[in-house]
C-alpha cells in the first residue's frame, strides 16, 4: 500500500503520522515529549504515539514499508545515533537501533529541521527552489539545508545547526553551553527569558497581564499577544529576536547564496511579521549588496506538517536507494 510511518520528535511534543503517497497524512497523533522525565519516558511516548497511528496488524502484514524519524541533533544519520540533543538532554543515544528493534521496520533518522526543510521543499513554500534554507523558530532554533534538491547533512551529519551559530558574542548562555548562539537570543525560550527579566525589573505590565499575572507564563505567545495589542515593550522583544535572526540569515546567504529562506516553527508562526519584518530588514542591511535583490524570506506553508511529510519522503528515498 506504499505506507510509511513518520515521527517528528521535538523538545516539547511528538508528532507521529501514517503517510500515504505524496503528502497524504492518513492518521496523526500529537502528544507531549515529557523530556524532563528522562530518555525511557520519551521513547515510551514515541512508541505509544506510533501505535496510535498504526492500523491493527499493519506491522506484520508488510503494508508499512519503513519509519522516518526527524530528531534534534547533532546526530549521525548513517548509524542513527543522536550525538547530543540539548532540548532532550540526550547524549549518545542510538534511536534508530532502539526503534528498529521495537518495531521490526527499517528506520531512517535525520535531523528534524533537515526533514522539515525537505517537506517544505517538496510540498510547501520551497517548491521549485533547489537551493533553500529552512529555519525553525520554536522552543529552540533549528535549521535545514536543501542544496541541489537534496538534504545537505555535512561530513558528519551536523550541517544546518543554525541555532548554534554565534550571533551575539558574550551574550546569554545557550542550552549547548556556549554563549550568544542564535537559539539563546531568538528562540521561544529566549523570548520568554527576556520577558521574565523585564517583569522582574518592574516593567512588562501588559505582558504580565496577558500571562495571567504569572511571570512563569510570560512566554512567547503572551509576548506576541501583547505586541498585537500595541505594547511597545513586547514589540521590542520580538524586534530584537528578529534582528538576530536576520543577522544569521545574512551570514548564511553570504556563505551559501540560496534562492529562498523559509521560516517556520510555532514561535515564528505566532509572531508573524513582528519577527519576520525586523529579520528581513536586518538581513538586507547586513548581506552583501550583490545578494540583496535575490534575498527572499517567506513563512513556511505546511505549519506543523512539514516534519512528518519530510520524514516520510526521506524514508521513501532511502528505501529507493537500497533498491
Amino acid at each position: 500500500m506504499n505506507l510509511v510511518l513518520a515521527v517528528d520528535l521535538g523538545g516539547t511534543k511528538i508528532y507521529s503520522a501514517l503517510v500515504g503517497p505524496g503528502e497524504q497524512i492518513l492518521r496523526r497523533d500529537v502528544r507531549p515529549t515529557e523530556a524532563a522525565l528522562g530518555q525511557k519516558r520519551v521513547i515510551a511516548n514515541i512508541l505509544a504515539s506510533l501505535e496510535a497511528v498504526t492500523p491493527a496488524g499493519a506491522l506484520r502484514d508488510g503494508s508499512i514499508l519503513a519509519l522516518g524519524v526527524g530528531a534534534p541533533g547533532p546526530l549521525d544519520p548513517v548509524t542513527g545515533r543522536i550525538i547530543f540533543a540539548p532540548n532532550l538532554q540526550w547524549r549518545d543515544v542510538n534511536l534508530k537501533e532502539i526503534l528498529q528493534n521495537a518495531l521490526g521496520l527499517p528506520v531512517f533518522l535525520e535531523n528534524d529541521a533537515n526533514l522539515a526543510a525537505l517537506g517544505e521543499h517538496l510540498y510547501g513554500a520551497g517548491r521549485g527552489h533547489d537551493h533553500m534554507v529552512f529555519i525553525t523558530v520554536s522552543t529552540g532554533v533549528g535549521g535545514g539545508l536543501v542544496l541541489n534538491g537534496e538534504i545537505y547533512s555535512g561530513a558528519f551529519g551536523g550541517a544546518g545547526e543554525i541555532g548554534h551559530m554565534v550571533v551575539a558574542p558574550g551574550g546569554p548562555v545557550c542550552s549547548c553551553g556556549n554563549r550568544g548562539c542564535l537559539e539563546a537570543v531568538a528562540s521561544g525560550r529566549a523570548i520568554k527569558q527576556r520577558a521574565v527579566e523585564l517583569i522582574s525589573a518592574g516593567n512588562g505590565n501588559k505582558i504580565l497581564h496577558l500571562a495571567g499575572g504569572s511571570p512563569d507564563e510570560a512566554d512567547a505567545p503572551a509576548v506576541t499577544r501583547a505586541a498585537q495589542e500595541g505594547d511597545p515593550e513586547a514589540k521590542e522583544i520580538l524586534e530584537t529576536a528578529g534582528s538576530y535572526l536576520g543577522l544569521a540569515i545574512a551570514n548564511i546567504c553570504t556563505l551559501l547564496n540560496p534562492s529562498l529562506f523559509v521560516i517556520g516553527g510555532g514561535v515564528a508562526r505566532g509572531a508573524g511579521m513582528f519577527l519576520l519584518d525586523p529579520a528581513e530588514k536586518e538581513a538586507h542591511l547586513r548581506v552583501l549588496p550583490a545578494f540583496r535583490e535575490s534575498l527572499k524570506i517567506v513563512p513556511a506553508a505546511l505549519l506543523g506538517r512539514a516534519g512528518v511529510l519530510g520524514a516520510a519522503a526521506y524514508a521513501r528515498r532511502k528505501l529507493a536507494e537500497r533498491g
